[in-house]
């Protein structure tokens, strides 16, 4: 067995040699080593202590912050306690003898690993079904093989999206199209509404300046309501486009969501993807009737 020479002779004149002193020193020089070459170990953790773990790598105990531990913050980790996992040796103190160590790190360079080969199989317009793993107010997160897609809520629809959540839900599958590859970062960005044509291409031949519609109340605003004209497309009735007599009638008095309402349509903004409508015009103008009696 390997010792260390703690001293020549002691006060019976004995020879002081440690076997344990030994392992922690070979165990010191290799992780000195792999420190350099950033080579994977395999530890256990053994304990918790304040603001991290004790992970003991070749006998040696060593430091793991809380936040290496995993890529996300775990509520439990009973399932890793006394199990070997693989580690990277992150800091080094020769003068106190401390060694840090990270298990994310490991798990990002596997996870970078993989996202790159999946990187490889796909490009900017390719289209392919993804799942949905996530979803926050500006947008949903796909998951594609190995690789996280962001949608963002702009990109879900040509019209209006309140919520995300409102047009799906965690779990479901959904074809997107991949708009942007960051080389750099691996961000994908992906988008629905890019699978469609956009309604507004066309739009001038479909609605005039001038003519009636009818359409859905969809919102209501302090400063007016807009108005669904069909899936993608909507319009805004503007508070002075509401009433003859009163110019700052509150909308929600003439109004309600989901009202089936003729319209017709002022001004259409085709570069900024803007309706005015009136609703007003579609009435009969009653100071047309003062005017006959005067």
């Amino acid at each position: 067995i390997d010792v260390y020479l703690e001293r020549i002779e002691s006060f019976k004149g004995e020879i002081i040699i440690s076997r344990d002193k030994a392992r922690k020193m070979k165990a010191w020089k290799k992780m000195e080593k792999v420190f350099e070459t950033q080579e994977e170990m395999t530890g256990y953790i053994t304990g918790k202590v304040k603001g991290g773990f004790i992970a003991t790598v070749e006998g040696l105990p060593c430091f793991m912050p809380s936040s290496q531990i995993d890529v996300r913050p775990l509520k439990k980790i009973d399932h890793l306690l006394n199990t070997p996992v693989k580690v990277i040796a992150t800091r080094i103190d020769k003068n106190r003898g401390n060694v840090c160590v990270s298990r994310r790190a490991v798990l990002e360079k596997s996870k970078n690993a993989e996202t790159a080969e999946a990187l490889k199989e796909i490009k900017e317009g390719d289209i392919l079904e993804a799942k949905v793993h996530a979803c926050v107010d500006w947008g949903i997160f796909l998951t594609y093989k190995s690789l996280t897609l962001l949608l963002h809520v702009s990109d879900l629809s040509h019209g209006r999206v309140k919520k995300p959540s409102d047009l799906v839900t965690i779990g479901q599958s959904m074809k997107v199209k991949i708009t942007k590859i960051d080389e750099k970062t691996n961000r994908v960005s992906a988008s629905v509404k890019a699978l469609t044509e956009d309604p507004y291409e066309n739009i001038e031949k479909k609605y005039k300046i001038g003519e009636t519609y009818e359409g859905i109340v969809t919102k209501i605003m302090d400063y007016g309501c807009f108005v669904k004209i069909e899936d993608g497309i909507e319009g805004l009735i503007h508070n002075s486009e509401l009433d003859w007599t009163n110019k700052n009638v509150k909308p929600s008095k003439i109004l309600s969501v989901s009202q089936n309402i003729k319209f017709k349509i002022v001004n259409i903004d085709k570069q900024t993807k803007r309706i005015s409508l009136s609703y007003k015009a579609t009435l009969k103008n009653p100071w047309d009737k003062v005017k006959e009696k005067i």
